[in-house]
């Protein structure tokens, strides 16, 4: 199950067998949330890093009005903040959007694994640097896209988190899409009719399909043309 995050830290090096089993062997409690269950909560003592092993989930912070605001997913295979246990609190959730199943792994092994594998820790610190290039791409697809960019953007980087993850289908332009028009306004600054609308000019513009909780992209460069994507913040590789 923990093939995913293997699949997303060979993107940045050449692990070897032997920091690949480090990994298998990392010592786990498994727990299993139902959809719109809170994996941690804002405010909460983090007491140990969460690996996602199936489902979605996703970072948020609410207002006192009950507003929310969506600032990162985590799919299959993804690291919820690697040194999350040096903070006192959390200062956003994390919160299922789909039933999910979540290793939580202890500090210490994450630190036995950045003593014993500089390499191992390269990969790993990587990941997080990834992480934050992508907040910063959300940051500006806020501030900056039209709303069509914003989602096209969103589209396209999800594609690519999960063909590096070993998730994606069909001929590679296929993904999961378990997120509701609701989810996708809170993560756009947009409205869910808003949101509504401009999947529907995607659809007529025979950018992408949606099918039974499946995206497929079909015309890849169109997408990206009107996302201005561009995947180097991914640093997925040479």
């Amino acid at each position: 199950m923990i093939e995913p995050l293997v699949n997303r830290l060979q993107h940045y090096t050449v692990l070897e067998k032997g920091e690949i089993d480090m990994l298998r062997s990392m010592p786990e409690c498994t727990r299993q949330f139902k959809k719109g269950e809170y994996i941690i909560q804002e405010g909460k003592n983090p007491v140990a890093v969460h690996l996602m092993l199936e489902g979605w989930a996703c970072r948020c912070k609410m207002l006192s009005d009950g507003r929310e605001q969506i600032m990162g997913y985590l799919i299959r295979g993804d690291l919820c903040d690697l040194h999350v246990t040096l903070l006192s609190h959390m200062d956003h959730g994390i919160r299922s959007l789909t039933p999910a199943t979540v290793a939580m792994i202890p500090e210490e092994s994450i630190d036995r694994i950045f003593d014993a594998s500089p390499r191992l820790a390269r990969a790993l610190s990587w990941g997080m640097m990834v992480d934050e290039a992508i907040a910063r791409h959300w940051i500006l697809n806020i501030g900056l896209r039209t709303a069509e960019a914003r989602l096209a953007h969103l589209f396209c980087e999800l594609l690519l988190r999960f063909r590096a993850a070993g998730l994606s289908e069909g001929q590679g332009n296929t993904i999961d899409m378990p997120l509701t028009q609701v989810n996708l306004a809170e993560t756009l600054g947009l409205t869910a009719v808003h949101v509504n609308r401009i999947l529907q000019r995607l659809r007529q513009k025979g950018l992408v399909a949606l099918r039974h909780k499946k995206l497929t992209v079909l015309d890849a460069d169109g997408l990206r043309e009107m996302a201005e994507f561009d995947e180097r913040y991914l640093h997925l590789g040479p």
